[in-house]
């Protein structure tokens, strides 16, 4: 019986949106005239160049017909890219012998979006390397733009993963229906998310807002899909999204926005244009560390270009490596902004620049250029500036006072927005921020206005957009010298008579404690980096991540280095020391540091997931704008504050593979600090860095739960036991588990267990991690059990002694899994007699239901009829299973069963049938009548032909077209009526033989020229099991 809600019935809701609240035309693939092996709607698409273009010739818009219909280039990418450009740009066709040399052939009007014609095409044939047929095709202006894989709402066995290995597998199969691809969307009935043809499964992003005014659907339900659909399928939002938040990024990446940054980037673009008429005051965007801030920049600045009649923009950061990180962004979106970004070398240097461009122009430079000199640079109104973390501390306009740490003398500092305005008195503003604006941060506001839009951390990780952060306390004990301390009191005081604030009394306590010598005490070093080595020893292979030591200075990072070499000769080359080089270094120090390209190809080898490079130790280099999403652990042995720390912690909060948290290590008491910075948050984002406490909590709870489960069975056994004595031990506990009907349960828990491991494994005993991974090897056994039949003992008693050396947890995933000899089949007499005598009846029992239901697997693709009879009798079985009956007699009947379906294979090899052939046997000689009018020759014969017949005269989908149905229909009722097939008696007979035909034809399984039939079984090296 089929599910009630499958992928047909999210096909049709899928369908239904789009017609009746999106107002697009639908219609059936199958129903459409054209060739298979086209994928454009042709006379949809030269109506529409005829309509979007009448002053243009016949000759004109033909020629640029030919070029939408056949882009020429060998790779996805390039054409893709290519036909990206057709549509922003329109089509160029060269024009010979008049005034003008070419003419622009118009794809698509933007401006007025009902002036183009959007349909939704379902079940859309495409013929290239094979056939496929996408579940839904959205087309514009007959053009393929977006593709739509659906999975079945309420199989937990199909998932949204598929519909991306699914849109994958399409873009290799039917490669040209992507060439046109602005986007794919896939969805499970429950999830729903889109990417580009170059987007991996990670950065394939929900879309959680129907439009700028619509709350943010948080949900994961059916609502999930809708929502999706009615932001990037509204008809307007569709096409600003294909013209002003899409671009390739070098050529190589497709980038498309997501919905934080439209909406959030759209109502910045309108904010900016009402303030250049205005106060000059653009306001300010929120948006956290790793949602996508530069992109941001990107799309803002394009639609300032656009909007603004081309204006000059400045790009303002306090950093050389964030200008740089930036200004590289901006670079791989040149094409996109029609124009090359320039970082400025000088003040003088940007002088120059503002002066020779009057229109136009995309600068890079630093906030301390505009301290070097003061004064005017430029009085145009023309020019806005985007400064990147726009903070009090950065661009206040109150004067300071900053103390010199060796003389202590005090001198009265500007903020940099004094200068800014001043350098620029008739610019318009506009400022990003990571981190929060104080509410008593005046000076910002006041420099760049209001908050435009809020992205915070909480939603981040809501949307995937980033993972959670976790903090990890393991605080050597750092004294400060008395002296200092007295030192520091005696400065407090003098500031004090000058009147400041206790807030800028705190603010200065940095400045004036040098805790060199202390935070580098040779004793507390060797602590520290004894305990960093140890944490990561049970990190390194648990998450296969990357790391970075965080020291308080130069010369103790070099410490650092020596140390981790010395203690750990094996990590000698998979260590790195990133730092500026400095003249006043010993010549031993500035060889390892190197020079700037040295710290770029270190760059380069970090990034790199498969990269030698494990560890890098910073000082300042790489805290901010520098994305490794690789890189999950941050070992922090320097006092960092507000948007500094929040800054260098967002290193490790990157999407990644697998990646469930990012791990912040503390040995300098950041607690308070962390606490502090967070406060000025969101209240949800408040409590949202957990200590790993937290996790550990977690973690015990489940333990417990799960040894309840086993009440009785003594884990120091397993400790302490041999490979072997081990493996029966997980072998117990998986028919422990499997006698007590709890393994849904035990599954649960596990997995919980698991998540909560991965978080605070460097904070457990070693005996607890070794229960855990008792637990999480159960588990893993269970799962190949039930997924491929019987593992390989040898195999997975050398993973278990890895796991408890190490206490090391994996899924389990890779334990090899032992089935059946190319030439044996999985239910040999070989294989039976093997389960038959496990001592472990419920692992036996699990065992065979596998196999069998494996090949009952195979019968529903090839054969209706013995698909249904021994899919009822295993439902039996199972129930009886389950009922906890006699598990020796319910094995003897599974062997039986085995048995009873092996010979039904080897009737078809008696009767020199392939499998297809013997199917059709079946469903001829089912009805029991049949058998007294027709000798089993004649039936053999009449399945030979049937195939033949089939396999001759089909055509693409026939078993779903009504008019290629009922063609088929007719000529294998002529050809049994040749048979006098079937008896009066029974007419219905033949209905039976054409469901066997529609069966075969959706699995493929016609070929003219096969007279064997080659299936896939779980075997040795995934080879087909041939007959």
């Amino acid at each position: 019986m089929k599910p009630l809600f499958n992928e047909d019935s999210l096909e049709a809701v899928v369908l239904e949106l789009l017609q009746d609240e999106l107002n697009y035309k639908v219609q059936n693939g199958y129903e459409l005239a054209r060739d298979p092996h086209t994928v454009v709607l042709e006379e949809d698409l030269r109506d529409a160049l005829y309509s979007l273009n009448p002053s243009l010739s016949e000759e004109v818009i033909e020629a640029a017909l030919r070029k939408l219909l056949y882009i020429d280039d060998a790779s996805l990418v390039g054409a893709n890219q290519q036909f990206h450009r057709y549509l922003i740009e329109g089509v160029r066709i060269e024009v010979y012998g008049e005034d003008v040399p070419s003419r622009i052939v118009r794809v698509i009007d933007f401006d007025h979006p009902n002036k183009n014609s959007f349909k939704a095409v379902n079940q859309y044939t495409v013929i290239h390397k094979a056939e496929k047929r996408p579940d839904v095709v959205v087309f514009v202006n007959g053009l393929p733009i977006v593709v739509i894989e659906l999975k079945s709402a309420v199989r937990e066995d199909a998932t949204i993963h598929d519909g991306y290995l699914q849109i994958k597998t399409y873009q290799d199969m039917i490669k040209p229906l992507f060439q046109y691809n602005a986007f794919s969307i896939i969805s499970d009935g429950v999830n729903a998310r889109f990417g580009s043809i170059t987007a991996d499964y990670d950065r394939y992003m929900q879309w959680k807002q129907a439009d700028r005014y619509s709350p943010i659907v948080d949900e994961p339900h059916i609502a999930q899909i809708g929502t999706l659909m009615k932001g990037l399928l509204n008809r307007g939002q569709l096409l600003d999204i294909i013209r002003n938040f899409s671009f390739f990024a070098g050529g190589k990446a497709k980038i498309i926005s997501g919905y934080h940054q439209y909406f959030g980037m759209n109502k910045a673009i309108d904010s900016v244009v009402r303030a250049v008429d205005g106060d000059k005051r653009g306001g300010v965007v929120w948006h956290t560390q790793g949602s996508g801030k530069s992109f941001s920049m990107v799309f803002l600045s394009a639609g300032l270009i656009s909007r603004l009649n081309n204006p000059t923009i400045v790009v303002v950061t306090d950093r050389n490596d964030l200008d740089e990180q930036i200004h590289g962004t901006f670079s791989s979106a040149a094409d996109f902004l029609r124009q090359a970004p320039v970082r400025a070398e000088s003040r003088e240097n940007l002088i120059e620049l503002l002066e020779h461009r009057s229109i136009g122009g995309i600068f890079f430079t630093t906030i301390q250029k505009f301290t070097e000199e003061t004064g005017l640079l430029s009085n145009r109104p023309d020019i806005i500036v985007i400064a990147d973390e726009a903070h009090r501390s950065q661009y206040g306009i109150d004067p300071d006072i900053r103390i010199d740490k060796k003389t202590l003398e005090a001198e009265l500092v500007y903020g940099y927005a004094k200068y800014l305005r001043d350098a620029l008195p008739n610019a318009t503003f506009i400022g990003f921020t990571g981190t929060p604006i104080d509410s008593h941060d005046k000076s910002t506001i006041g420099v760049f206005g209001e908050l435009i839009d809020v992205y915070d951390m909480t939603q981040a990780k809501l949307d995937g957009a980033t993972v959670d952060l976790h903090y990890e306390n393991r605080l050597a004990k750092v004294h400060l010298d008395e002296g200092i301390l007295d030192q520091i009191d005696h400065e407090v005081a003098n500031i004090e008579a000058q009147g400041l604030t206790p807030e800028k009394i705190e603010k200065l306590k940095k400045d004036l404690v040098t805790m060199e010598a202390v935070i580098g005490d040779d004793d507390r070093l060797n602590l520290v980096v004894d305990d960093i080595l140890a944490h990561y020893e049970i990190r390194k292979d648990m998450l296969k991540g990357k790391a970075m030591i965080v020291a308080y200075s130069r010369k103790i990072a070099y410490k650092m280095y020596q140390l981790i070499k010395q203690k750990s000769p094996e990590l000698a080359d998979k260590v790195g020391l990133v730092m500026t080089d400095s003249n006043k270094d010993e010549q031993e120090m500035r060889d390892l540091v190197g020079n700037k390209q040295h710290r770029q190809t270190l760059a380069n080898q970090f990034k790199d997931e498969k990269s030698n490079l494990k560890i890098v130790i910073v000082v300042d280099m790489w805290l901010t704008g520098f994305d490794v999403p690789c890189l999950d652990t941050m070992y922090i042995d320097k006092i960092m504050k507000e948007h500094n720390l929040m800054q260098a912690i967002a290193r490790v909060n990157r999407v990644y593979k697998n990646k469930q948290a990012g791990l912040i290590v503390d040995y300098i008491g950041l607690s308070k600090y962390l606490k502090e910075a967070l406060n000025t948050y969101t209240n949800r984002d408040k409590n949202s860095i957990p200590e790993i406490e937290k996790a550990k909590e977690i973690l015990m709870t489940e333990v417990e739960i799960l040894e309840d489960m086993f009440h009785g069975f003594e884990f120091s056994k397993y400790m302490n036991a041999t490979p072997k004595e081990r493996f029966e031990l997980i072998q117990d506990g998986v028919e422990h588990v499997l006698k007590e009907r709890a393994k849904e349960v035990f599954m649960k828990h596990v997995a919980r267990m698991q998540s909560a491991y991965n978080i605070c494994a460097t904070a457990l005993d070693f005996t607890v991690r070794v229960q855990v991974s008792f637990f999480i090897a159960v588990k893993s056994f269970i799962v190949k059990v039930e997924r491929d039949g019987m593992p390989d003992v040898e195999a997975f008693k050398k993973k278990i002694t890895a796991m408890i050396e190490q206490a090391i947890i994996k899924d389990g995933d890779e334990v090899v899994s032992i089935t059946a000899k190319k030439e044996k089949s999985l239910l040999s007499v070989e294989n039976l007699e093997r389960i038959m005598a496990m001592k472990r009846r419920n692992v036996a029992a699990t065992i065979l239901k596998k196999l069998i239901d494996d090949k009952i697997k195979w019968f529903e693709q090839t054969n209706i009829v013995r698909a249904g009879f021994f899919s009822e009798k295993l439902k039996h079985i199972v129930e009886r299973y389950n009922q906890a009956e006699d598990i020796d007699v319910l094995i003897t009947q599974m062997i039986d069963f085995a048995k009873e379906i092996e010979s039904a294979i080897n009737e078809g090899i008696d009767l020199q049938l392939s499998p297809e052939e013997q199917a059709f046997y079946d469903a001829l000689a089912k009805p029991e009548l049949v058998k007294a009018h027709y000798q089993s020759d004649v039936l053999r014969e009449m399945a030979k032909k049937l195939l033949q017949l089939i396999a001759d005269n089909q055509t693409p989908d026939w078993h779903k077209r009504n008019d290629a149905k009922a063609n088929m229909r007719s000529l294998i009722k002529r050809l049994l009526k040749q048979f006098k097939y079937p008896p009066d008696e029974i007419p219905e007979a033949t209905e039976l033989v054409i469901k066997q035909a529609e069966l075969q034809m959706k699995y493929n399984a016609y070929d003219s020229k096969r007279n064997v039939s080659n299936y896939s079984v779980a075997a040795e090296n995934n080879r087909p099991y041939t007959i």
